[in-house]
């Protein structure tokens, strides 16, 4: 899939006229969780001449294709990305780990994680965790089954807060990394048997929802609503980020 994926890349840079800087996989290939109908979540940022950026005439700042043959591609300007860096935007955190590369500039990608971790809003980005593990825990309640999709969308956002909580850091992306902080073997025990079953199975299996479980991911994010209320702000850097910006477009 690698090679046909990349060769499609390079069709959207001479369709759109733009110079990709890198290309990943995201989604629960990239997390360690993929079901077997899984799509290809590819995701990547690009830059365009640097006349498009000094037209009077506002440009397209993303490219967002059609999925066809779970194939998924979706692309952000990087002015757009730093941008959504001000406003605290965890997606692009998180492509910078991906494990899954398909175009790579190890320099750029170092730069754009050391800037985007001086830009981390702990407390912001945490927020953000809780809010897609609230929605998920909602949507869940009055289930008897549920998708195993959705349990482990809830389980990773929040352990990605509760990782944020313990070390004031950009979480990581991969599932397993963060598995370890579930914290009672019990649960985690039932997690890996979940993880198992998942590889085996389409995105829409269901499981009979545990009360165990569920109890536990509701007063977890009970503790981190509170922990997190603690956390220190920063004021964003604009500067650093104009910097950024115009040394990218103008290489």
């Amino acid at each position: 899939m690698k090679p046909i994926i990349q060769n499609k890349l390079k069709e959207i840079e001479d369709k759109y006229n733009v110079k990709i800087l890198f290309a990943i996989e995201s989604g629960s290939r990239a997390w360690g969780f993929p079901s077997t109908d899984s799509d290809y979540d590819v995701r990547f940022i690009y830059k365009r001449k640097i006349e498009d950026y000094l037209k009077i005439d506002p440009i397209d700042d993303f490219i967002d294709l059609e999925i066809i043959d779970e194939l998924d591609f979706k692309g952000w300007d990087i002015q757009k990305v730093l941008r959504l860096m001000l406003k605290s935007n965890s997606s692009i955190n998180e492509y910078l780990q991906s494990p899954i590369h398909y175009i790579s500039d190890e320099i750029f990608e170092k730069e754009l994680f050391n800037l985007a971790a001086s830009q981390f809003n702990s407390q912001k980005v945490t927020m953000h965790y809780l809010g897609i593990t609230t929605k998920r825990l909602i949507e869940m309640e009055h289930q008897n089954e549920i998708k195993l999709k959705s349990l482990f969308y809830t389980l990773r956002s929040v352990l990605s807060a509760k990782w944020i909580v313990e070390n004031k850091t950009i979480p990581p992306m991969e599932f397993e990394k963060l598995k370890h902080l579930i914290g009672d073997k019990t649960i985690e025990n039932r997690v890996d048997k979940y993880l198992e079953i998942k590889a085996n199975v389409d995105e829409s299996f269901r499981i009979s929802k545990n009360d165990e479980l569920f109890d536990w991911l509701i007063n977890l994010k009970n503790e981190l609503k509170i922990e997190t209320e603690k956390l220190p702000k920063i004021e964003f850097d604009k500067n650093k980020i104009n910097v950024f910006f115009i040394k990218t477009v103008t290489k």
